[in-house]
């Protein structure tokens, strides 16, 4: 499936199937017809939901991430499209995913809105996200956030040191504000505030990760200051089974991660 001749598996790396990409691919139903991956990113997580056969779409506003996407994975279809307005017909998709997305979005409630409209009834809406946690407060996506906006000269010479080139004017779509955590009471709150109030139930809810893995995260962070990329991935590397152990496991309000699962009910006549 991947193009032999496409040399930049370092720079946008492919994941194994694991930690929320397993607990989305576990919950996809048998027999789903059509799947939307929103905020696919380069499709590294994507290509793990084809399923049976299930059709697959991917979506995200960075042009980049989509050309490479398209060029490694051809069977699938991927587009340059945001999330709080898509080009879909209404009640088409059976499965949606949004695997740590909706704490990037600009607009939670459009997007919701919109994940409601194309999404059939009695169709799935798999969202996993960050969940207000003991560890929470060691995001390290939240640290470059603090550091790009109060000390920039930090940033500059961090990013300069981890990456050998300065960083780019433009920031990355979805990182112009905080990485927002969730609790279950924040996902029901949302809900209830989007056109999905009182057509939706909760299947599956799963909260997992305590330390492990956001001590890896920052664990790889510092390495790859000192040492690079690469020699970082390689020194982290062990941490790897920790970490998938440690996602395994149900901690509850403790939680670094929260999944669930709701199903859109029939509308009422």
């Amino acid at each position: 499936m991947n193009p032999p001749d496409h040399n930049d598996y370092f720079i946008y790396p492919e994941t194994k199937l694991r930690d929320r990409f397993k607990l989305a691919h576990d919950w996809i139903p048998d027999g789903s017809r059509r799947i939307l991956d929103g905020g696919c990113a380069f499709g590294y997580g994507t290509r793990h939901f084809l399923k049976g056969e299930a059709k697959v779409w991917g979506v995200d506003p960075n042009a980049g991430f989509i050309a490479i996407a398209q060029k490694r994975y051809p069977d699938i279809s991927f587009m340059v499209c945001g999330l709080e307005q898509t080009p879909f017909e209404p009640d088409f998709f059976d499965v949606i995913i949004l695997n740590d997305v909706l704490e990037h979005v600009l607009d939670e409630h459009k997007t919701l809105n919109e994940m409601c409209r194309i999404l059939c009834p009695n169709g799935s809406f798999i969202i996993t996200t960050p969940h207000r946690g003991l560890f929470s407060f060691m995001d390290t996506t939240n640290y470059v956030y603090h550091l790009r906006n109060k000390a920039p000269w930090l940033y500059h010479f961090l990013y300069l040191s981890k990456y050998g080139k300065a960083p780019p004017s433009q920031i990355k779509f979805g990182y112009e504000q905080p990485h927002r955590h969730y609790s279950i009471s924040d996902l029901k709150h949302h809900l209830d505030a989007s056109d999905f109030k009182e057509q939706y139930s909760i299947e599956t809810m799963f909260r997992s990760s305590l330390f492990i893995g956001v001590f890896t995260e920052n664990l790889f962070e510092l390495l790859s200051v000192f040492f690079g990329i690469r020699a970082a991935t390689k020194l982290v590397k062990p941490l790897q089974w920790f970490t998938d152990l440690d996602f395994t496991i149900p901690y509850g309000p403790l939680a670094y991660n929260i999944g669930i699962r709701i199903r859109k009910l029939e509308r009422q006549t």
